[in-house]
């Protein structure tokens, strides 16, 4: 499963020789200290969603050599939080992952701000990578590092092999959470200006992400409804001053991508010699119904439309990985209907997405993420427009500031599963 930390979230692994609490069946060593369970990626998630959230497909990951089967990832919706409010984690018995075993361990989470801010492609995780080892030697792209134990509420694993958590980020960026258990008797994890200490054995039960915005864009459209075919056209005003940016809006039919499903087949052995092509995405819908626009200046547009036809839409990052890799104007099929722009340009700037004449009536939700290409501030914002024949300018609806808010007629399918498990 140690691929699976890359698949998951920003935190991939190296794997080397196995000494830990946990079976040895079960667990790889990071370092002489520390371990890693391999079920880890699948029982750490956030439970709270922040200002813009869109449904997502529904996951699976299976390794043949572990043979799994098909587990859930429980990433049903990907979010964008909010500095300065919490991000509330729970650490539960999942699906292919029971964590009653750990009931009365001592846990300890670790929460890192990584140095790269998250790439609005997403083509691949490493660009906010930072393998586990590196995190607890001091050797990786982190900007700062906090511990919540006893003092912030992270305690024992209850009896039911579960445990809540709530971080609150005072800055925008890209984070990754690290829950620990520590053997009895030792001190386990310390930070101190910074740098993470490990006294004692640790073990990494659950590993998760989460993108973090400093304040919120205002994608306004310019006219809703709009004919199939037509363009729409954002007017974008951010918080981010002198200095470029690169503007990424997305827009899809509401209802579909949580009626879809992605399943990651990792083959082979996982070891020091472990290829990307051992890994294979098999996804429901046969393709992307859209058009991707790439500026210049984006440090993007390299990207061909035939590379990376297998990503899994993980997080923000992997869904507009997906619609920009695999829009093609002439897909049939079981489609995902979807644009994507992306542009370098000021911080308040038009943003504007193709549609195609074959495209159906309904409502669209888009969603614009801005960073700022020197500080790496994040801005963002969603809403809807409506598809409609004889669309017109708009007859005064508002920016979008959430889903649903945009006007035009709601999509049978709904939003997101209530009973599934939330993403980032």
């Amino acid at each position: 499963m140690a691929v699976a930390l890359v698949l998951a979230g920003p935190l991939s692994l190296a794997s080397t020789a196995v000494a830990t609490p946990v079976a040895e069946s079960q667990s790889i060593s990071v370092s002489e200290n520390v371990s890693v369970w391999e079920r880890s990626p699948l029982t750490l998630r956030t439970t709270s969603e922040g200002p813009t959230t869109l449904a997502a497909p529904q996951t699976f990951i299976n390794v043949e050599s572990a043979a799994t089967g098909d587990l859930p990832l429980n990433k049903r919706t990907v979010t964008v939080h909010e500095r300065n409010e919490p991000i509330n984690m729970s650490f539960e018995p999942r699906i292919g992952a029971g964590t009653r075993s750990l009931a009365g361990d001592e846990a300890q989470l670790l929460a890192v701000k990584l140095d790269s801010a998250p790439t609005t492609a997403g083509a691949n995780t490493s660009d906010i990578a930072a393998s586990l080892g590196d995190v607890f030697a001091n050797n990786s792209n982190i900007t700062s590092s906090a511990l919540l134990d006893d003092a912030e509420g992270v305690g024992t694993i209850n009896e039911d092999g579960e445990l809540n958590a709530s971080y609150t980020p005072e800055s925008g960026g890209a984070y990754g959470f690290v829950l620990v258990t520590v053997d009895e008797g030792d001190e386990g994890l310390s930070v101190s200006d910074g740098n993470v200490s490990v006294n004692g054995d640790v073990t990494v039960v659950g590993v998760e992400q989460a993108v973090v915005q400093d304040n919120a864009s205002n994608a306004e459209r310019t006219q809703n409804p709009v004919n199939p075919g037509d363009n729409v056209t954002l007017d974008v005003d951010t918080e981010m001053e002198n200095e470029s940016v690169v503007h990424a809006v997305m827009l899809v039919r509401q209802g579909e991508l949580q009626r879809q499903s992605s399943t990651v087949t990792v083959s082979g052995d996982l070891n020091e010699n472990f290829a990307s092509d051992q890994i294979s995405v098999e996804n429901s819908f046969s393709g992307v119904s859209g058009v991707a626009t790439v500026g210049s200046d984006t440090g993007l547009e390299g990207i061909t439309l035939s590379e990376n036809q297998s990503i899994p839409p993980f997080g923000f990052q992997g869904l507009f990985g997906m619609v920009l890799t695999e829009s093609e104007s002439d897909t049939d099929g079981d489609v995902i209907h979807a644009s994507t722009t992306v542009v370098a340009d000021d911080p308040d700037a038009s943003v504007t997405v193709q549609t195609l004449d074959s495209w159906p009536n309904g409502a669209y939700q888009y969603v614009h993420v801005a960073v700022g290409t020197e500080s790496g501030t994040i801005n963002s914002d969603t809403g809807t427009v409506a598809l409609s024949p004889g669309g017109g300018p708009d007859n005064g609806g508002g920016p979008g500031n959430g889903p649903g808010n945009g006007g035009g007629p709601p999509d049978n399918a709904g939003g997101p599963d209530d009973d599934e498990d939330e993403d980032e």
